[in-house]
């Protein structure tokens, strides 16, 4: 027995979909559990991949909220899909491509809901789905553009070192060429 079960839930979302029997379409969800194991045993320290791939793979995960957003747009599309089944007499196959081209805005218009109730689902998922999926979108955008902005202020800090560096080298050379000249001036002063 877990002791908070909504963190259970969205953390076994992927396996209760995986083990769905309803369809062969379901077999994809079992992948997550393949990344469960490789996350559970420790398999990317294990091979030391472990590092700044994994931390900005878990940054992005767990502290954007992707996981969260993914998680909702998921079984946002799959419940939609499940009841579009129920009351549209289509398969589930159907029904989940009819769920996916809706929330994705892609709608090919091969299959639509003929009924009230399927036009009220239609209608949740078009503003649930596109919604979640539009969060999803601007997560990764955020994500990338706040990365590329961190490099670029990281280079721009390092490129400044780096010419305080080469203006104080260059300032030791002006003094010790400056040093040169006055020997030199001085030795033919003394000839």
């Amino acid at each position: 027995m877990t002791k908070n079960r909504k963190v259970f839930l969205i953390q076994s979302a992927f396996d209760l979909l995986g083990i769905i029997p309803l369809h062969p379409v379901f077999a994809f969800f079992r992948l997550a559990r393949l990344g469960r194991l490789i996350r559970y045993h420790h398999l990317f320290w294990r091979l030391g991949i472990a590092g700044k791939w994994t931390k900005a793979y878990h940054r992005f995960i767990y502290k954007t909220g992707f996981i969260y957003l993914f998680s909702i747009s998921v079984a946002i599309i799959v419940l939609s899909a499940f009841l579009f089944s129920l009351t549209e007499k289509q398969s589930l196959a159907n029904s989940l491509w009819w769920a996916i081209t809706t929330a994705t805005t892609v709608g090919y218009g091969d299959e639509t809901p003929h009924t009230a109730f399927g036009k009220i689902i239609a209608s949740f998922l078009m503003f649930g789905g596109i919604g979640f999926i539009g969060l999803l979108t601007s997560t990764i955008t955020d994500f990338v553009t706040e990365r590329a902005s961190k490099n670029a202020a990281a280079q721009k800090t390092k490129e400044q070192a780096d010419i305080v560096l080469l203006l104080s080298k260059i300032d030791t050379l002006t003094t010790k060429v400056d040093r040169l000249q006055q020997q030199i001036e001085r030795l033919h002063q003394s000839k």
